[in-house]
Parts: structure tokens; C-alpha cells; sequence
């Protein structure tokens, strides 16, 4: 069953909300009309603009992931959120050939999966009973395929896929939308130096969102690439990997 959310009637907390992706969400559900967006960042500093332009109902908040301390901070800072968006994540490059796999591995798994796992049990409690309860968490196409030439990176986007579905089940008698997001390449600073790939826009990404959790959404693939690899795993899955497994 589809549990439609009010944009509107809405409060969120948004890790990573001052570049790329995260900030492309920030200023679409601003732009929508939510009540207040707390902005997290781990450097006050690079939410300021956002701050100028939105003002009152955009509130600032240290953040780091990886920290407990300010995580547990962050999330009694931001009591009345009705909404967790976990956008937060690194994309450290490592294979089983090269000498810094594990080194790769670890700040992956400790930002992207560990970081995630942090701010969603805090935030949970504050969360789970309140109207338009929403956990949506940026996971990836590659979490669902493995591309070599980033292992470390789809590795841990394989375990956000999968511990979005276990949090999903967990909460399934309960009125909280938990939504997984799964992007394609996406025009940002982490997705420099990519080759041959056509990169979409992150405020396109950002409106359909937007529009989905508004429609109660749970796999959102909000792009054009990222709607194509929906459309062939949901069919042929090998193919995924196949497809994949050519981008090195």
C-alpha cells in the first residue's frame, strides 16, 4: 500500500545538503513549499548560501556521519523532522587489483552503510509516529550492479540496497514510507572525471524525487539511465551485471 506524503506538511533532515544531490533535494522540497528543511553538513560554513537564499526555513546543522556525537546532536536539534533523507556518501575508487582495496572498502563502509545506519537509529524514535513519516536513502544503480573500476563504492551502495529493504520490512506495520533512491550518473562533484557516461542534471533528479515521495513511492529511479537499468533488472538482472562489467 502507498502511504502519499504532504511536502507540505513536512519537516526534513537532509544529510549531505550542501552540494550535489543532497542540495538538489534541499532547495526542490524548499521550492515546494515544506516547512523547514534542517540542513546537514559536516562544515556550517558551505550551507551559508542556502541560508541567505531560503532563510528561516532553512536551518543549518553540523554534521558528520561518521561521528556518533554529532549525530545524536543533530537529530535533538531537528526533534519535530517527519522526514530523514540520507544523501550523505563518498565515492573512494579501489579493486581487488589494486593495493588500496581495503583502504577503499573501510571509508565507503563507513560513511555510505555505517553512516547511514547512525542517523537513521537516532533519527527513528523522533520519527516513526508522527504524520508523513519518511526514511528515503540515496542508494545507486551500481548497488544493484557492480562497475570494477569502483568496487568499494557498489559494494557498499549493495548493502544501503539491501538494508533499505531490511528497515522497510521492519517498519511495515507502521505508517512510516521508507524509500530507497537508486541514481544513475549524476552531474555533480563526485561524478567528475567519468567518461563516455551522459550525466544528468541533479536538479532534474531532485523534482522527481520529490514527486515521487509525494506519491508514496518505495524504488525510486529518478533519472533517464537510472529508469533504463530499472526496467532491464527488473526482467534480467544478469544483465545488469553483464552491463556493467564493461565500464572499467
Amino acid at each position: 500500500m502507498k502511504t502519499e506524503i504532504s511536502i507540505k506538511d513536512s519537516v526534513a533532515l537532509i544529510s549531505g545538503a550542501n552540494r550535489g544531490i543532497g542540495k538538489a533535494i534541499t532547495e526542490e522540497l524548499l521550492n515546494r513549499g515544506i516547512k523547514k528543511v534542517y540542513a546537514g553538513a559536516r562544515q556550517l560554513e558551505s550551507l551559508k548560501a542556502l541560508q541567505e537564499k531560503y532563510g528561516a526555513r532553512l536551518k543549518p546543522l553540523q554534521l558528520d556521519v561518521t561521528n556518533q556525537e554529532s549525530v545524536d546532536n543533530a537529530v535533538k536539534v531537528a526533534s519535530d523532522a517527519t522526514m530523514l533523507i540520507n544523501n550523505a556518501g563518498v565515492m573512494a575508487h579501489g579493486g581487488y587489483k589494486t593495493e588500496n582495496m581495503l583502504e577503499s572498502i573501510h571509508l565507503n563502509m563507513e560513511v555510505n552503510v555505517l553512516g547511514v545506519i547512525r542517523l537513521t537509529q537516532a533519527a527513528l524514535p523522533n520519527i516513526e509516529n508522527k504524520p508523513n513519516a519518511t526514511i528515503a536513502t540515496v542508494s545507486s544503480v551500481v548497488g544493484l550492479g557492480n562497475m570494477p573500476m569502483m568496487n568499494g563504492y557498489c559494494t557498499s551502495k549493495a548493502a544501503v540496497h539491501s538494508m533499505i529493504q531490511g528497515l522497510r520490512g521492519e517498519l511495515q506495520d507502521s505508517n512510516v514510507l521508507v524509500s530507497g533512491i537508486y541514481p544513475g550518473p549524476i552531474e555533480t562533484d563526485m561524478a567528475k572525471g567519468f567518461e563516455g557516461i551522459e550525466l544528468d542534471k541533479p536538479e532534474n533528479l531532485a523534482k522527481n524525487v520529490v514527486s515521487a515521495l509525494e506519491q508514496g513511492e518505495e524504488d525510486i529511479f529518478p533519472d533517464v539511465m537510472s529508469a533504463q537499468i530499472k526496467q532491464v533488472y527488473g526482467t534480467t538482472p544478469k544483465e545488469v551485471e553483464k552491463m556493467f562489467s564493461t565500464w572499467k
